[in-house]
């Protein structure tokens, strides 16, 4: 057939399938081809290379038929619109040639009852009437006086139907009075309106057949070239299909597809595809289930560990018994944006006095809970072997011990060993905030490098700034001096340490920072619950400002106030 272009594909015949890749089935491709007449079986599609099956499911389709039932059901409706359309204007056309021709004869009628209203228009009316018959639509004229009596006639009888004429009469108006004096019938002739209406009813059919005819067979040629042409060549693969010749549909020459045979024609040219390729997809369906049987168990492997780094997390802290034994009310917001995370705090009494410590550290995840156990490591090294008690002596002991442990100072020269790269090039610390409450001299001394000490009272919120001077990082110079801050105790304040993660919450519906006044406003509108109760409330605030915006760090906020409040 010209126009037609078949791409062949040559693949080795395997077996008396059409099942190819595994995620196309034969049934569906089928359906969404709208070749449902092909059966289907249990076997997953093995009657699809049935002798004739294609073939018949095409046979089934008659595709003069399509044009033919197309015209059919067009062409009726079409020719009814055409005609009737038509059949309006022309009546239309000729009421308005009556509704003229009635005006005219009225105005005729009108004029010669004026020219006839003097003295003595009984017996003089011969010329008016003679002018009358000049019109050739004239058939008859009648005067009658006001008794109703003719006196004047000219012209033959009316005779025939009654719509090939137009009648009008006019009043005769004499004397001082401009009293009726009598009438004037006027008969005009429409036979030849209805003559030219005939004229153009038949003209009007004979264009609307023309125009019906010419849009039968524009219809009739557009489908054969942009619906059965492309249909024939999708059949024709479908038979060099059907003997294992895997070709494809070419869309392109002159017979170009409507859109809806193109979309079918580029699913029967996946389909092929598909059962080209059937084997190797096969084959690599099988590899990624083997993949991801892989990536499952180590997935496991991977979850379970960080499972057991959790509780080792957790064992680092302090436990119910530790925050209760520290001598303060204390409650605790800890959560990781992983499983573990790069937050660490610590509560304890120590000499009578009541430790609280918060440290962020560099990242989160694992890398960061790394960095939580050296600093666990070493916080309790300077509280119990060095017997530290300062908080800005603490910060600065930590600073030294993680910046020793990390190798900070080392420059890059002085490696771990062999095959393990060395830490030297990095640059990892922690913020950290320190607190040492004692009760004997009731006040609380507070150091933080780059953290912050929000203290809520009964009247205000204030907020304790730490000093800009990072923790375990490779020291730039401009590091400000640690120093602590001593806050008197008095009764309805209740402290606050915690982790930027806390305030660097996304959301709200500008989708803005939380940042510390927000903090700040929340903590202040709930200073009257109990401890837990604050704690729980900030979480859901902080929850609902966040909305669908994940979060963005681990979080880590220490409440605390004396006991006795």
């Amino acid at each position: 057939m010209s126009g037609e272009s078949l791409a062949p594909a040559p693949l080795s015949r395997r077996g008396g399938s059409l099942r190819g890749a595994g995620p196309l089935r034969r049934g569906d491709t089928l359906a969404d081809l709208g070749f449902t007449e092909v059966p289907t079986t249990q076997d997953g599609g093995a009657d699809t290379m049935r002798p004739g099956a294609l073939r018949g499911a095409a046979r089934g389709r008659n595709l003069d038929g399509l044009a033919h039932a197309l015209f059919l059901r067009l062409f009726p409706v079409i020719a009814a619109v055409v005609l009737a359309t038509q059949v309006v204007i022309a009546w239309v056309n000729y009421a308005d040639q009556i509704r003229l021709y009635g005006e005219r004869a009225q105005m005729m009628a009108d004029m010669t009852a004026r020219a006839l209203a003097r003295p003595g228009w009984t017996h003089a009316h011969g010329p008016q009437l003679q002018a009358l018959a000049l019109d050739p639509a004239f058939r008859s004229a009648v005067l009658r006086d006001a008794a109703g009596a003719v006196v004047g006639r000219l012209g033959d009888e009316p005779r025939g139907r009654s719509f090939e004429r137009i009648q009008v009469a006019a009043e005769i108006e004499a004397g001082p009075a401009a009293q009726p004096a009598g009438s004037l019938t006027l008969v005009l002739s429409a036979e030849a309106l209805r003559a030219n209406a005939e004229k153009q009813f038949v003209m009007v059919l004979a264009a609307s057949l023309a125009l019906m005819l010419a849009f039968g067979l524009t219809l009739r040629l557009a489908v054969r070239r942009h619906v059965l042409a492309p249909l024939a060549r999708l059949l024709s693969a479908m038979g060099r299909v059907e003997r294992k010749d895997w070709v494809t549909v070419d869309l392109a020459g002159s017979r170009r597809p409507s859109r809806e045979i193109a979309d079918i024609s580029q699913a029967f040219n996946r389909m092929v595809e598909g059962l080209r390729s059937g084997d190797e997809a096969r084959h690599l369906l099988a590899e990624l289930e083997r993949t991801h049987a892989r990536l499952a168990e180590a997935n496991g492997l991977v979850m379970e560990s960080l499972g057991y780094a959790r509780r080792i997390q957790q064992a680092v802290l302090p436990g119910p018994q530790a925050l209760r034994g520290a001598g303060l009310e204390a409650a605790v917001l800890w959560e990781p944006l992983h499983v573990v995370g790069g937050d660490y705090f610590w509560i304890e009494e120590i000499d009578g006095l009541s430790v609280v410590v918060v440290a962020d550290c560099t990242g989160h995840g694992v890398p960061g809970a790394f960095l939580t156990l050296i600093v666990a490591t070493a916080l309790d090294r300077i509280l119990h072997d060095q017997g530290l008690r300062r908080p800005d002596a603490i910060l600065a002991a930590l600073d030294g011990v993680v910046r020793a442990r990390l190798r900070q100072e080392t420059k890059g020269q002085d490696g771990p060993g062999p095959g393990t790269g060395g830490s030297a090039g990095s640059d990892d610390g922690f913020d950290c905030g320190v607190c040492i409450l004692d009760r004997a001299t009731r006040s609380l001394h507070f150091a933080g490098a780059g953290l912050a000490l929000t203290v809520v009272t009964e009247t205000e919120v204030t907020r304790i700034k730490g000093r800009r001077h990072g923790l375990g990082y490779r020291r730039t110079g401009r590091e400000e001096a640690l120093a602590a801050t001593i806050l008197p105790l008095s009764d309805g304040q209740t402290f606050f340490l915690m982790t930027d993660g806390v305030s660097d919450q996304m959301g709200g519906a500008s989708r803005r920072l939380l940042g510390h006044k927000g903090v700040a406003a929340i903590l202040d509108r709930h200073r009257d619950l109990p401890l837990d109760g604050q704690v729980a409330a900030l979480e859901a605030a902080l929850a609902a400002h966040r909305g669908p915006e994940p979060r963005r760090d681990d979080m880590t906020l220490v409440a605390f106030r004396p006991r006795g409040r």
